[in-house]
């Protein structure tokens, strides 16, 4: 049995792989906590940040424990660390715990914005900054996992989940495009933070399952107006972020505050908007069910031709693929599955387009309706000439499918 070694920063040496320290995952800026030590300026970079004890992996370390030779050098803040290659599964799962503390950053921020008593105070928004920085990093592993993630869902905590969700849909489609990472974030920025005006409206109107009044419709449509106000005079956000959260509910045919605007707002906020509306589609409601990823994305595509922006419609879609990852699908043999992977998307949203289309399902149901006793992997493929080998598709929580629930059937499928 491997017996891992616990050392302090000091006796840290070159050729050490090392397997944890001393700090928690969300406080560094290591994409992961394995490496191979290759340089002391590594171990400086460790050093100043606050490490202070590490654990070593001695049967995967190349170099003997007693050497006391150490070159001195100073700390060099952008020399990149070695990092041992993730398997996907394993990004899920750390993008899931990033998934979580965002959830629950936000809804911490929403309790201290209502209870604050200095109305000047500052928002401290770093801890989100950070976190989405990883994530983003996260993302570039195993970037499907952002559509496993944005599935989650919860009536109790349904703003800041939808946030969150937003977010790592804005990532998604960031990815697509091939975006830097200072550009990615900002879009995730963008997604987390739109609704933040509702943190001013009263919990009773906020969780009211009943249909709202014409004054109730009033105050919550204040909203944009006021996260833009809060993230202005109360954040270091870049304007940007300020600029999506008043605009979000704008449309070409209407919207609040003022439709007029619409035409004014930016190519980040039309983008906002689609996400915005594809997680409210398809996420469950106190007052409704969610729909199909599949049927979320017609939708879409339909309100482009006079409500949404029907170029980012078209990319998002694109994107996305026609079975979007995390869909669950009714195959033509009866089988039940979930899409794990888009091998292939459309070059057009149009039904006649020709492209072919590949795709994996992990197959959890026979066609009698029983779990399979060993989930397995059906590659499909399949082009618009001919009749799709998929019945119907389905929301993710008809069968209370979300991450938590594939990645104990990673190793049938990763």
């Amino acid at each position: 049995m491997n017996q891992y070694r616990t050392i302090p920063i000091q006796d840290l040496l070159v050729g050490h792989f090392v397997v944890g320290i001393d700090k928690s995952w969300l406080d560094t800026p290591f994409l992961s906590h394995r490496f191979l030590i290759n340089s002391h300026q590594e171990i400086e970079r460790l050093r100043a940040h606050g490490v202070r004890m590490v654990i070593i992996d001695p049967e995967k370390s190349s170099t003997a424990p007693s050497s006391p030779t150490r070159e001195p050098s100073a700390p060099t803040p952008g020399s990149p660390i070695k990092e041992v290659s993730i398997p996907s599964y394993k990004v899920a799962e750390m993008l899931t715990s990033l998934h979580k503390y965002l959830v629950f950053k936000y809804k911490t921020l929403f309790d201290e914005i209502r209870n604050q008593v200095n109305p000047d105070q500052k928002i401290d928004v770093q801890p989100f900054v950070n976190a989405l920085a990883e994530v983003e990093k996260l993302g570039r592993e195993y970037p499907d996992a952002y559509l496993f993630l944005a599935h989650l869902q919860s009536t109790d905590d349904e703003t800041f989940i939808h946030s969150v969700n937003t977010m790592f849909l804005a990532l998604y489609l960031a990815h697509f495009r091939k975006s830097n990472h200072e550009e990615a974030v900002l879009w995730g920025l963008s997604g987390l933070f739109h609704d933040m005006g509702k943190a001013l409206i009263p919990l009773e109107i906020l969780h009211k399952k009943e249909p709202l009044t014409t004054e109730e419709w009033k105050i919550i449509r204040e909203h944009p107006t006021d996260g833009e106000r809060l993230i202005s005079k109360h954040t270091s956000l870049p304007p940007i972020v300020a600029k999506v959260a008043g605009d979000h509910h704008l449309r070409r045919n209407g919207g609040y505050p003022d439709s007029i605007l619409f035409e004014a707002t930016d190519a980040v906020t039309r983008a906002i908007m689609i996400f915005d509306t594809f997680d409210a589609l398809t996420s469950d409601r106190c007052y409704r069910p969610g729909i199909s990823p599949s049927k979320a994305l017609r939708t879409i595509i339909d309100a482009s031709r006079d409500s949404l922006d029907s170029d980012w419609a078209t990319q998002f879609f694109l994107s996305m693929g026609v079975y979007p990852v995390g869909t669950v699908l009714g195959l033509k043999g009866g089988e039940i599955g979930v899409v794990t992977k888009y091998h292939s998307r459309h070059d057009s949203p149009n039904e006649s387009n020709k492209t072919e289309q590949q795709f994996s399902v992990l197959i959890l149901k026979t066609h009698d309706g029983y779990p399979v006793i060993r989930p397995f992997t059906r590659k499909i493929t399949w082009s618009p000439s001919i009749p799709p080998p998929v019945e119907k598709t389905y929301n993710h929580s008809d069968f209370m499918i979300d991450w938590d629930i594939i990645r104990t059937h990673a190793r049938y499928w990763m």
